[in-house]
């Protein structure tokens, strides 16, 4: 079935089947189907509800039929970016799967090895005759890296397992117990543009390192939104500038990595605006030198055009707005130490004929500073003529002090690895939260293999690991 020849072959297999079928976030009809249809040539009962969440139930193996139900969870959908020169439709075509032998990654796009790995583990284990498990529950919702919507519609009363193995972490060795609640804001502004002939530049910010808003966002990364808001809003002190266009990011969950703005300007005020260019790019590389070595600021000169330029009223409050938004962290956790308790990432502009369009991802284990974020950010937006959206809130996931699963865990990874697990609360999100929510007494842990630069082009699949993950799920399984 796999011309990848590497082990866990099951799992691999199973891995490039998911890969072959398009399965972007709002795009998962087909990794659906795939799921259900594997239960139907298996012989497996399963549910599949209108979101495109599938459940799919396996009897215990034989001398575990006493044994409580398990609950194996992960979701079907993947962060998809591309390089630019990527010719791929992503929302068409499957992946380009590559590997050493030491990695497995994807050729000119991200990998979805989050969390493909773990539908494809969960489907190693219902293919088998021979692994020993206790009855299974696999759970497979849509959606989760756009608000987690297919586990906060799940209907729940389809579950009776208490006991739930999330395998949605990208480090081996730390089992995670804990996660921060989150939420989607978007900021909206009107642009009242008309069509005029100007005087233009393009200003673009690129190469920097991005990452996840959550398990990066406390290694200070430059945000290439962030950036350009501040870049304009030094232009703007220089110039009365008028907003043709921006975009920049590709994800609300992603550090953005590129942004690129059309500005209109006096002619007059041409050198101010370079030397203001010039003078924001050399302050930003010493700045970033270590974190985005590659960080490129660029300005390339339009001369007079004609465009659709905002009135420099408008454009100024939302440069203003731009330039006064938090970035990153915010708070970090008082109780844990290290832990980051509240981040904000504003992971992607965009313009269309009459709007720009912000949207920002707030992070917090807390709940009172996730209310003090959304109301920072409101008020910094509509005091700037913007509206705001919020959507896609979930729940933090709380430590449990007492937990026999977390035990079991620790006892079989000692037992394989001759070492103790790194037990982590994370400041990423994780449905593990709603699940909690819907089922009583849930307990629960996540974990998983190493998954370097996950929702960027250069993720890539640690094969090595997966294997030692792949052997320590099967354990714990037996061990329940």
């Amino acid at each position: 079935m796999s011309a990848l020849n590497i082990e866990p072959k099951k799992v691999f297999d199973f891995f490039e089947l998911i890969a072959s079928v398009p399965h972007g976030s709002d795009n998962t009809a087909q990794i659906t189907e795939l799921c259900c249809e594997f239960a139907r040539q298996r012989g497996l009962d399963y549910c599949c509800d209108e979101l495109g969440n599938v459940i799919i139930y396996k009897n215990a193996s034989c001398g575990y039929e006493t044994h409580e139900t398990v609950i194996l969870q992960g979701h079907l959908d993947m962060v998809t970016v591309k390089t630019a020169d990527c010719l791929k439709d992503l929302e068409k075509d499957g992946l380009d799967l590559k590997t050493d032998g030491k990695y497995l990654w994807a050729e000119g796009t991200s990998l979805g090895a989050d969390d493909g790995v773990a539908v494809a583990m969960a489907l190693a284990v219902l293919d088998s005759d021979t692994i020993p498990h206790p009855p299974i529950e696999a759970v497979f919702t849509i959606n989760e890296e756009t608000g987690m919507d297919g586990a906060q519609f799940l209907d729940a009363s389809k579950l009776r397992s208490k006991t739930m193995l999330n395998i949605d972490s990208e480090l081996e060795g730390v089992i995670t117990c804990g996660c921060a609640g989150g939420a989607h804001v978007l900021a909206q502004f009107p642009l009242y543009s008309k069509s005029e002939e100007l005087y233009c530049a393009e200003l673009n910010i690129s190469g920097l390192t991005g990452g996840h808003s959550g398990n990066e966002i406390h290694k200070n990364r430059a945000n290439s939104n962030i950036l350009m808001g501040r870049l304009l809003g030094e232009i703007n002190v220089k110039t009365a500038l008028r907003l043709v266009s921006l975009t920049g990011g590709e994800k609300d969950n992603a550090i953005a990595k590129a942004s690129t703005c059309t500005i209109a300007f006096n002619e007059s005020d041409r050198n101010a605006v370079l030397e203001t260019v010039r003078h924001f790019s050399k302050l930003n590389y010493e700045k970033y030198s270590s974190t985005d070595p590659n960080l490129e600021i660029a300005v390339t000169e339009l001369g007079k055009t004609c465009v659709s330029a905002a009135d420099a009223q408008t454009s100024g409050k939302i440069t203003a707005a731009m330039s006064a938004v938090p970035d990153g962290v915010q708070t970090m956790s008082p109780d844990i130490e290290g832990l980051v308790e509240s981040s904000l990432n504003l992971g992607v502009a965009a313009t269309d004929d009459d709007t720009v369009s912000l949207s920002f991802c707030l992070r917090s284990s807390a709940a009172n500073e996730m209310a003090r974020m959304k109301d920072k950010l409101t008020g910094i937006i509509t005091a700037n003529g913007g509206t705001v959206t919020i959507g896609g809130e979930y729940p933090a996931w709380e430590y449990k002090k007492s937990s026999v699963l977390r035990e079991k865990a620790v006892a079989v990874y000692e037992s394989l690895y001759g070492e103790k697990p790194e037990l982590s609360v994370i400041h990423a999100g994780l449905e593990c939260g709603l699940f909690a929510d819907k089922i009583k007494d849930l307990d629960c842990i996540s974990f998983g293999p190493n998954i370097p630069d996950i929702h960027t082009t250069n993720e890539k699949l640690d094969v090595a690991s997966t294997q030692r993950v792949w052997e320590f799920l099967l354990k714990l399984l037996q061990s329940l």
